[in-house]
């Protein structure tokens, strides 16, 4: 009688490949960063709570590479809102601060065992009340996947470029954290 175990396995393997395949057509969302270790209870300057808008997230022309991630500008608009609230920074009305936020690059691998993808994104926070700026800094962070987190490489591909943006979106928060009272007007 024929041995069917090295069959068997053969065939569950490729049945979790195309799972995993499938299940990455449908899982289009970013999530919010991870805020995990930094003090929002503390929080940022007075000023700034609850009190930062972010306008629709924009692509920059200078690329360097096409943007071609599962996600675009929505999905990137979506998360940053939800990071904002998540820090009580951000506020759905019209807040005393308007947040610009331009994706840069999302350079990406083509292929590989280990995903690395770097997110460069320009961020602009203006007084509303006065239009002077009080940030403006262009953020580079990476995001790494391995094949621990996926088997195929577009799943890998993509937990890598949220990565790269949650990670992103993490680094803004701790510098608005980091932002002075602005003066008081006179």
């Amino acid at each position: 009688m024929r041995d069917v175990r090295p069959i068997r396995g053969v065939v569950a393997l490729v049945a979790l490949v195309l799972l995993s395949a499938c299940a990455s057509r449908n899982d289009l969302t970013l999530q919010p960063a991870d805020l995990s270790g930094i003090d929002v209870v503390r929080g940022p300057a007075p000023a700034y709570r609850n009190a930062v808008s972010p306008a629709p997230v924009s692509v920059g022309r200078d690329t360097g590479t096409p943007w071609t991630a599962r996600f675009g500008t929505t999905q990137v608009q979506q998360a940053l809102m939800e990071t904002l609230l998540a820090a009580r920074l951000g506020t759905a009305q019209s807040g005393r601060f308007r947040l610009d936020a331009t994706l840069l690059t999302l350079e990406r691998p083509y292929a590989g065992f280990a995903m690395t993808v770097t997110a460069t994104i320009a961020y602009r926070l203006t007084d509303s009340q006065t239009g002077a700026v009080v940030y403006s800094q262009t953020i580079t962070t990476i995001g790494s996947a391995s094949l621990h987190d996926a088997i195929t490489n577009e799943n890998r591909l993509r937990i890598a470029d949220e990565r790269a943006v949650q990670a992103n979106l993490r680094r803004l928060v701790e510098d608005l954290y980091s932002l002075p009272e602005p003066p008081r007007r006179g």
